[in-house]
């Protein structure tokens, strides 16, 4: 390749990385953890587990159908999500929609949206569902920001520069990747910092390129619909999900009211239908209505990552669609795999905690490629000396606050009160917040390599602080928790520990490469000033 070819690139590259970094340095940190998120949600609601553990193992859905359909007013053109209780989580989880007689004064819609927890034999309410949701918010900034469907396509379009960065990183390298891929050269600090992120990128290739992939699919995949609509199928996408196998029949609402009744006899005979398969969740379309259709939705077990379910009629308990049929169809089967491949849940921990070290070490490259564009410029004379300093300290502003603004949820998400009114309102107040005023108070700071030491050491203290906040649910309830719940406790709170031990050893290190940063540009307007 032509050396003027190879600057070039290398150029786009840096660009690129630099352009999309905050970004993708969120959503890589956030990702991370969310391989964890079931466990995280178990250790958000330890103490209300505790409370109400042990509990009796006689499930009762007609019960729990019929004492809500008695209390809500549930509305029969939304579908009706119902989780069954599991020994991580003991409660049943409700989440549906309820007719109201006047529009809602805010949002001017006819219904408003439920999410309860509920007790599995009595159906009484525990507590509101939506007031547990760290780990579900954690795992939206991974894909949408936090921000909803723009958000979605956002990050799939920073995915997409994503996936062009590492090709073009790998066409740089090239020549030089087998003969330098164990280089690390201790002595020189610029030589350090460039190794470490040529060898880490090198290694979490396969990594890189597999989520780099798959998050296009996920975040940009109403692209490939609306294209196979229009060219395909005539504009059609009924037509588009039907050729892809999603050819689920459905039924027209009839109208007429009937009682939720014979789930409890259609639990037993789905999962003896379904075979060895995880049940995921179950869906009743038109509760409360003459045609009212239960759905289980399962993952198979003995298969790889492949999505069954089973569909019955209440009215007569008719079964009228299960997916063993669907087991050859390539697109439905390759979605199922691509999204496994993704949360990594096809192979127990060992393949999560592959995927987290993965995900923290691209969280490394992701900085220190900022700080090697950086000092690159630095000793640039032409370059602007105000905006080479306004990228040094959005780098150190967005990044710790990322990591801060999690950390602080975190605490939140253990210490505000389970009946605080819009409790996770106020914990995304906290998150959005803590990461905005980080980043703001960052671009007024001059001295870069103290503000990146001790916001750092103030983050692992926080991740300390949320490990340690489940001290009280370990004495008070450990003797009721199950295995299974301890376990999860654990985990969430290693994974604290872990990231507050490299926020606090990163600190000294991002200080030191930061300030070596700033001695370059005062070196050069010195330079410039006696010129």
């Amino acid at each position: 390749m032509k050396s003027q070819t190879l600057k070039s690139l290398t150029n786009a590259h840096a660009w690129i990385g630099l352009i999309i970094s905050f970004v993708l340095f969120i959503v890589f940190i956030a990702g991370s953890i969310s391989l964890f998120r079931e466990n995280l949600d178990t250790w958000e609601k330890v103490a209300l587990i505790g409370e109400h553990a042990p509990h009796s193992q006689q499930v009762s859905y007609d019960t729990v159908m019929a004492k809500l359909d008695e209390q809500y007013q549930v509305d029969t053109h939304h579908i009706f999500y119902l989780y069954e209780p599991t020994e991580r989580n003991p409660f049943m989880q409700a989440y549906f929609a309820v007719d109201l007689e006047e529009p809602h004064p805010e949002t001017g819609e006819d219904h408003q949206d439920m999410s309860l927890l509920l007790d599995p034999v009595t159906g009484d309410v525990i507590a509101p569902a939506n007031s547990f949701q760290f780990a579900n918010f954690v795992y939206h900034l991974h894909y949408d920001l936090g921000i909803g469907r723009i958000g979605l396509y956002f990050v799939g379009i920073i995915t997409l520069f994503f996936f062009v960065a590492l090709l073009s990183g790998v066409v740089i390298h090239w020549r030089k990747l087998f003969k330098n891929f164990y280089q690390y050269r201790f002595g020189a600090n610029k030589d350090k910092w460039l190794d470490a992120h040529n060898l880490i990128g090198t290694m979490g290739l396969p990594f890189h390129i597999m989520y780099a992939f798959t998050g296009l699919v996920f975040n940009l995949v109403i692209v490939y619909q609306i294209s196979y609509a229009l060219i395909l199928y005539q504009g059609s996408q009924e037509k588009v999900l039907q050729a892809a196998g999603f050819n689920e029949p459905h039924i027209e609402e009839a109208d007429t009211r009937m009682a939720m009744t014979g789930i409890d006899e259609l639990y037993v005979r789905a999962m003896e239908e379904l075979g060895d398969v995880t049940l995921r969740r179950m869906m009743i379309e038109h509760f409360g209505d003459e045609n009212a259709v239960l759905v289980f939705m399962a993952k198979s077990n003995d298969e790889f990552s492949n999505e069954v379910d089973v569909r019955y009629t209440l009215k007569d308990q008719k079964q009228i669609y299960i997916t063993h049929d669907n087991y050859d169809n390539n697109l439905r089967g390759g979605l199922a795999t691509i999204a496994s491949l993704h949360f990594g849940d096809f192979a127990g921990y060992g393949m999560r905690i592959a995927f987290f070290i993965l995900g923290l070490a691209t969280a490394y490259v992701i900085i220190t490629g900022n700080l090697m564009w950086i000092s690159k410029r630095a000793k640039q004379k032409k370059q602007s000396q105000r905006s080479l300093a306004f990228v040094t300290r959005l780098t150190s502003g967005a990044f710790i606050g990322c990591m801060i603004a999690i950390a602080l949820g975190a605490v939140a998400a253990k210490v505000l009160p389970i009946d605080l009114e819009d409790r996770m309102a106020s914990i995304h107040t906290i998150v959005y917040a803590s990461f905005f005023v980080c980043t703001v108070i960052s671009l007024f700071i001059k001295q870069q390599p103290q503000f990146c030491q001790y916001t750092l050491k103030l983050s692992g203290l926080v991740y300390a602080l949320a490990a340690l906040a489940n001290l009280p649910s370990y004495l008070q309830y450990g003797s009721v928790l199950s295995n299974t719940v301890l376990v999860d406790l654990f985990i969430v709170d290693f994974m604290f520990i872990t990231i507050a031990s490299l926020c606090w050893y990163s600190a000294q290190k991002f200080a030191k490469k930061t300030k070596q940063v700033q001695q370059d540009i005062d070196q050069v307007q010195g330079e410039l000033s006696t010129s």
